[in-house]
């Protein structure tokens, strides 16, 4: 299976081993609840989705990498205890805490989910001392006489032995106590995710055009690609070209460790850098016939080679998508801000004058952003809080201090209100920029480069966004309808060449 399908299946596990009957009890006793076993090679995102997963269905999570792990850490430290058995007194070894255990008790007082993930990465890389443990604690979920709290849920990773010199296999007793998942790299399933991260184009691109070079790893061959590599190089590329850094070809082979893969994508990203600065992807949306036929004419882009005719392409979806980042980023803070202001109520206090009305209401809003602070301090530290979700919350934090100064300094009751709508009319302000900026691109792509590959691309690219392929729909719906069926035509012609090659 592939990533989305295990995190579905992991989804589908937790919610199924949380649930609980009417009379309280689990509908899935513990002892019927199965470690999740996931065995993939590296770099494909098992971690990734576990934040994912966390987020997504409120609980927390706790992950650790076994391979730090010594026997005494993960089990915990052995202690002498006198006990009685049959009249009589006995010494006996106990042990403290695990440290793991420990961390999932400190987490559920932190944040207060009382059920969660509890994630083993590397777990058949642990070593000789600390094997037997590991598969008692798949098995029984118990470390060192210290047993997983209740609504916890126990997933693991490892990577296969053709990926790791340092792998131990698993016994047929322990593979009947888990559920065993292999994970493999696809990229189809990347590119959706990578392109609603906002990943480099030259990347997204480059790997359209050389999918066999998303994932390179095999055994006995030193040099190696995952996904990971790309995500982290897509996140320098990005930093540096912003603050004009100047990228040297020697960056590729520190993330990329394929050689042959590394010297492929410095000759694609020069091609890339010299169509960005001749073109102007912000030009293009803008529109106007007569600027395309000039571009046109001045580069002969119809008579390129096609990779870089898929650039252009990709240069002008990429501004797309980070014009729908931007967009769903503005709509949910100016709905933030709007329910802040509608939970305000201006205090009318017989007997208050101005001054003192005032001041209830900034107490009143003091009040609101503790509570909201409070709670995304908590699922900041529970894992719950993206990086994107917490700078717009920073954003919303600072327009509201703003608008608390202004009621300071003028007794402007409504400042919170009419900044709200100040926020909705950019809102508005962006998607027109948007829905023109689509419809300038289609057109573009089809007055340049016809109804071929170029226009499948780019087409697929914009309805893999759900902003984008919801406002294709309801404000571009002629100009949608008209070009869906080249998707429906490519569609039919993958599915024959399956039939075929079958």
């Amino acid at each position: 299976m592939n990533i989305r399908e295990a995190k579905e299946e992991i989804e589908k596990a937790v919610r199924a081993y949380m649930a609980r009957t009417d009379a309280g009890t689990l509908r899935v006793p513990l002892s019927r609840q199965r470690p999740l076993l996931l065995i993939g090679p590296p770099g494909i995102g098992k971690t990734a989705i576990m934040e994912q997963i966390a987020r997504e269905c409120g609980i927390g999570l706790v992950s650790y990498t076994m391979t730090h792990h010594t026997r005494q850490s993960a089990i915990g430290l052995p202690v002498l205890e006198q006990k009685q058995f049959g009249g009589k007194n006995y010494t006996v070894t106990s042990y403290t805490m695990s440290e793991i255990i420990a961390s999932v008790y400190e987490q559920i007082e932190i944040s207060g989910c009382k059920g969660g993930i509890l994630f083993l990465d590397e777990i058949n890389c642990v070593s000789e001392t600390l094997m037997p443990a590991m598969l008692e604690f798949l098995q029984y979920k118990n470390f060192g006489g210290h047993r997983l709290p209740e609504g916890w849920i126990l997933v693991a990773a490892g990577n296969p032995s053709a990926y790791n010199r340092s792998v131990r296999e698993f016994d047929t007793v322990t593979l009947d106590r888990v559920r065993r998942m292999e994970v493999k790299p696809d990229l189809g399933v990347w590119r959706e995710y990578a392109a609603d991260k906002g990943l480099h184009p030259a990347i997204l691109s480059f790997l359209q055009l050389r999918p066999e070079r998303f994932y390179v790893m095999e055994p006995g061959h030193t040099g190696f690609v995952t996904g990971r590599a790309w995500e982290d190089l897509s996140e320098i590329l990005l930093t540096m070209e912003e603050l004009e850094l100047g990228v040297e070809e020697t960056l590729f082979a520190q993330y990329l460790q394929d050689e042959d893969t590394a010297l492929e994508f410095a000759f694609y990203y020069r091609i890339y850098q010299k169509w960005k600065e001749q073109l102007q992807p912000e030009a293009i949306l803008s529109g106007g016939r007569e600027k395309w036929e000039k571009l046109s004419a001045d580069n002969h882009l119809p008579f390129l080679p096609f990779n870089e005719r898929l650039c252009i392409v990709w240069l002008l979806l990429q501004r797309l998508l980070s014009m729908a980042a931007v967009l769903r980023e503005q709509q949910k803070l100016s709905e933030s801000l709007r329910y802040f202001s509608d939970s305000l109520s201006v205090p009318h206090t017989e007997g208050k004058n101005e001054k003192q009305q005032e001041e209830l209401l900034q107490e009143q809003i003091q009040e609101r952003l503790n509570s909201r602070q409070k709670g995304l301090a908590v699922r900041k530290e529970n894992g719950l809080l993206d990086s994107a979700e917490e700078e717009r919350e920073q954003i919303f934090f600072r327009i509201v201090q703003a608008c608390r100064e202004q009621l300071r300094l003028t007794g402007d009751t409504a400042a919170v209100e009419e900044r709200s709508r100040r926020e909705i009319a950019k809102t508005e302000v962006q998607r027109q920029a948007l829905v023109s900026g689509m419809e300038n691109g289609i057109l573009f792509v089809r007055y340049t480069f016809g109804e071929g590959q170029e226009m499948v691309v780019f087409l697929t690219g914009l309805t893999q966004n759900p902003v984008c392929k919801g406002l294709l729909e309801r404000e571009l719906s002629e100009l949608w309808e008209e070009n869906r069926q080249i998707l429906n035509a490519e569609e039919r012609e993958n599915e024959l060449r399956q039939r075929i090659g079958g």
